[in-house]
């Protein structure tokens, strides 16, 4: 067989698996021209946006070198931090989530990338509260998770508790003027946000629990904080 049909097939199986891990939040570059979301479609999570590059892309100037860094990739969904944290050259990346009800499994989808990138990357399916790492890490994402937990305040502790002394914490939340709990209520319509805070809330928040803020970065409807522990 030609090298050129073999790659063909090997193409034409990597999108069959795509369609068959739908539907897709993240959209993960596969390869040049081959993405895990269908942008024009409406098949997947938020069909149509770009999730999570211009989230990414507000975060990256704020880490830390990650060069020969631990890292833990919380909430990681499909693995696109993890992924993009070890191109950056961290020594170890381990990726969590809990799926969160989801009608798919993220780390099924997230497996399935660290396959075809080739990247040295872990994961596991679980939650933040009962996960007990062997080690402390040098950063700690944490995006998009903060406003799904019920116990909000716990969250932020345990976190704490995954960063080594002096590591960096990147939390990443839905933020709103005034802080908002969505108990029972929803959040544009999504039944599994619970607490949504102001950023004059989430600062002395962090801060009580022994984070120190390095920066901030608002976004509409966002806060990004750089936290050292």
């Amino acid at each position: 067989m030609s090298q050129a049909k073999s790659s063909k097939i090997y193409q034409e199986d990597t999108i069959k698996r795509i369609a068959e891990l739908r539907p897709w939040y993240q959209n993960i570059s596969l390869a040049e021209g081959l993405s895990t979301k269908d942008l024009d479609g409406d098949s997947d999570i938020f069909s149509g946006e770009d999730i999570p590059g211009p989230l990414w892309r507000a975060v990256r100037p704020l880490l830390d070198d990650l060069a020969d860094k631990t890292v833990l990739d919380i909430g990681c969904n499909a693995g696109y931090m993890s992924f993009e944290a070890k191109k950056l050259g961290a020594s170890k990346v381990f990726g969590i989530d809990s799926n969160l009800g989801a009608g798919v499994s993220f780390l099924d989808q997230a497996e399935f990338c660290r396959e075809i990138l080739g990247l040295d990357v872990n994961f596991k399916e679980i939650s933040l509260f009962e996960f007990e790492p062997e080690e402390s890490f040098d950063v700690v994402i944490f995006c998009g998770v903060l406003y799904h937990l019920e116990n909000f305040a716990t969250g932020i502790e345990k976190v704490k508790s995954f960063a080594s002394k002096g590591g960096q914490v990147i939390l990443e939340t839905a933020s709103e003027p005034i802080t908002r709990t969505t108990y029972g209520i929803g959040y544009h319509g999504d039944t599994t946000t619970f607490f949504v805070p102001s950023p004059a809330v989430l600062r002395p928040l962090v801060e009580e629990y022994g984070f120190t803020i390095e920066s901030q970065v608002d976004l509409p409807s966002r806060t990004i904080l750089a936290l050292r522990a």
